[in-house]
């Protein structure tokens, strides 16, 4: 089959596209046809495994598209069914994932948005909803809100009763962008007084739910406006991954601030996270009432341009690769 993979190039580590053998599903995995592939900006560090092996190489993080093949412990699942996972070796005609982790593409939903619904999905649904402990009626704050996840997040907290989502940029044009899907409080890095703004839309209470994509130098103002009893959740390190903060704060407001990655969770928990993600917006995914943002759509054989064009951070939501 053919697959991008990531290896050396005269300038760095780079995409080629190589003729890779099949992949052969175990027990548990589904075998698909893949019909459109999201990216994601982990997928810029272009990672070389096994230098002298291309299929360990192959690229990318999630896909959707139609079950050709099943392992034999394989439950629920069918040939020619529609699916969409987080998994690996995704930039790819032919891919495999975990049955226990793979989703089925709602009714309604095309394999492009398919595609774009794992990672930002599971990625906002276990900060807001799992770890923050988001309840109907309270009030969120996401920083970064224009990086790829800002947008599902807003999505996930209006549907499950947000009273007001904010968001900030350094982009004034995204922010406005951004209004369109249900963000109530665009707040421009730089330009307005987030602490003041928040505290004057909650009427001096503060943000129960706060998401941080951003990283160094926001830790200390996103404290500030948080409400007591407040959840703070670091997802992203967009602007670096060291910062200060005063633990007097943390304590006086009894906040909990909470790490949040992939990166280390077991297999058991990313079941886990698939089946709350399912049970909290599947309904809303086949209703149309949350609709992935597509920013724009290349065909496979232009995964480099897509990259590139992911790299420049002009984009706005998720960039998809179709067969």
């Amino acid at each position: 089959m053919k697959a991008f993979v990531n290896a050396k190039g005269a300038e760095g580590a780079t995409l080629e596209l190589r003729d890779v053998p099949d992949p052969a599903p175990g027990p548990y995995d589904l075998l698909i046809a893949v019909k459109a592939v999201g990216l994601n900006r982990a997928e810029l560090a272009r990672p070389i495994a096994k230098p002298d092996d291309p299929a360990a190489n192959v690229a990318g993080m999630e896909m959707a598209g139609e079950v050709i093949g099943l392992g034999a412990q394989v439950r629920g699942y069918a040939i020619g069914d529609r699916v969409m996972s987080m998994t690996t070796r995704a930039y790819a005609e032919k891919a495999l994932a975990d049955s226990r982790v793979a989703m089925k593409v709602p009714a309604g939903v095309g394999f492009v948005e398919a595609a774009a619904i794992p990672v930002f999905f599971s990625t906002g649904h276990d900060a807001l909803v799992t770890n923050g402990e988001l309840k109907a009626g309270e009030d969120v704050l996401i920083a970064g809100v224009a990086a790829g996840v800002g947008g599902a997040m807003i999505q996930i907290a209006k549907a499950l009763g947000a009273r007001l989502v904010a968001g900030t940029s350094r982009d004034a044009g995204k922010l406005a962008r951004l209004k369109a899907m249900g963000l109530d409080l665009p707040l421009q890095s730089g330009s307005d007084d987030l602490v003041a703004a928040c505290m004057e839309a909650t009427q001096g209470k503060g943000m129960d739910v706060i998401a941080d994509n951003v990283g160094a130098g926001m830790l200390m103002s996103l404290v500030d406006a948080a409400a007591v009893k407040a959840r703070l959740i670091t997802i992203g390190r967009l602007a670096g991954k060291m910062d200060e903060i005063d633990l007097d704060k943390i304590a006086l407001k009894r906040m909990k601030l909470i790490g949040v990655t992939f990166r280390t969770r077991s297999l058991e928990e990313k079941i886990e996270i698939t089946r709350r993600l399912s049970a909290d917006l599947g309904a809303h995914f086949e209703s149309g009432r949350i609709k992935p943002a597509i920013d724009r759509t290349f065909a496979f054989d232009e995964a480099l341009a897509a990259q590139n064009h992911m790299r420049a951070n002009a984009h706005l939501g998720k960039i998809v690769l179709t067969m």
